[in-house]
């Protein structure tokens, strides 16, 4: 299959399951959509529809690594440290494999500095930490810039999304803390409350960048983003305060290097068999053998007529993996793609992000969803019964 059309005139959509609903917000990093992504326009719509928007919930489980030899020796954000839940033997080993780099890029306006501090790449996804001084918000009032415009190489992105680091923790036992260890505080209404700014008196705003050219790569790449106007945002609108642009021009430098395994590994009595995966630490590639089978759904417009839609049956889902020193870990699959190539209606592709940091080489065997979680704890520690697992080695 050629991976360059493996998501091209294909259909976009978010599955988020009913398990994790709550308070999504706060454990999920979002690659949104609308104000926020400069490309196509994200619909539903009956016809050949062959790709679907996949999230997952992230995990409270602790990666494991082998001992690196050399200690961490680059300065990281609390945000990105939180974003990939990362040991210190796990930022030595992005350092020396350079798939996270310093950066230190800083634009000042109307008296607000925002710097770009530190990357972490693989060739399909890039996650940006910015810093930001001189700008005050009220205790649990969310700051936002009003657009963000981004080009790669001239060309927008498929996926832009961002947010400001709000130093919530997920704990192991699933409630959430701020990262200085004391409990999260919740409104009369029952939301938590995000602490926006941090000791130092800063902020910081992490941008996740994806791209749906499965062949293409960020690495190498101009990439231009222009943050315009700062504001805060209460119940979803958006309250203007600073008017000003803050842009920023660089090639991105990042390793590619990925771990590639044929397979041929039926999943069950599913239909679906594993054919090729590809690690990177940041992020999974996954190709089934899975003939395409077309799903009609009644439903109503917003004038109440009814229509119908088709989407395609889905082969199960990559939640995670087992390590060679045991370890599982799973619900650790973020934001992604899955769908077929509008030329290969047997090849089913999968392509997602992670939330914690892998080393290709440790990973053992990659666990698929058999059975859905019956609840938030359960989906981010399945029990094997609930799995397919197939073998790497």
């Amino acid at each position: 299959m050629k991976k360059e059309h493996a998501v091209e005139t294909l259909q976009r959509d978010i599955v988020i399951p009913d398990i994790v609903q709550q308070r999504a917000d706060l454990v999920f990093e979002q690659i949104k959509s609308g104000k926020r992504e400069n490309g196509g326009k994200v619909m539903r719509h009956s016809g050949k529809v062959v790709r679907k928007g996949i999230w997952a919930a992230a995990a409270a489980a602790v990666l494991v690594l082998g001992t690196v030899a050399c200690a961490a020796y680059m300065h990281w954000s609390r945000g990105m440290e939180e974003k990939f839940n990362v040991t210190q033997e796990q930022k030595a080993y992005l350092e020396e494999s350079q798939v996270t780099m310093p950066m230190n890029d800083s634009v000042t306006q109307e008296g607000i500095t925002v710097t770009l501090q530190q990357s972490i790449a693989d060739a399909h996804y890039v996650h940006l930490s910015f810093r930001v001084d001189g700008y005050h918000v009220g205790e649990g009032i969310q700051p936002d810039f009003e657009y963000v415009v981004t080009t790669v190489d001239g060309e927008h992105p498929s996926s832009v999304g961002g947010r400001f680091f709000d130093n919530l923790h997920l704990d192991n036992n699933g409630n959430f803390t701020y990262t200085d260890g004391t409990p999260a505080r919740e409104t009369a209404e029952g939301s938590i409350i995000g602490k926006y700014i941090n000791d130092d008196g800063s902020m910081e705003y992490i941008m996740t960048l994806m791209t749906n050219r499965l062949d293409d790569s960020f690495i190498g790449k101009p990439i231009h983003i222009e943050f315009q106007n700062l504001g805060t945002v209460s119940k979803a609108a958006y309250t203007p305060d600073i008017d000003a642009t803050w842009t920023f021009d660089f090639t991105l430098e990042a390793s590619e290097q990925i771990r590639t395994v044929e397979l041929s590994q039926p999943l069950g009595d599913s239909g679906a068999t594993v054919t090729k995966a590809e690690l990177s630490p940041i992020s999974f590639y996954i190709e089934y053998y899975f003939p395409l089978q077309l799903v009609a759904i009644d439903g109503e417009d917003q004038d109440g007529n009814a229509i119908q839609s088709t989407t395609f049956a889905e082969a199960p889902r990559l939640t995670g993996v087992l390590l060679k020193d045991g370890t599982k870990l799973t619900g650790i699959a973020q934001s992604g793609s899955t769908g077929y190539n509008s030329d290969d209606t047997d090849t089913y592709v999968l392509y997602c992000a992670t939330d914690h940091i892998i080393n290709p080489a440790e990973v053992d065997a990659l666990l698929f969803i058999k059975a859905e979680a019956e609840s938030q704890q359960e989906y981010i520690d399945m029990p094997e019964e609930k799995l397919y697992i197939v073998p790497l080695n």
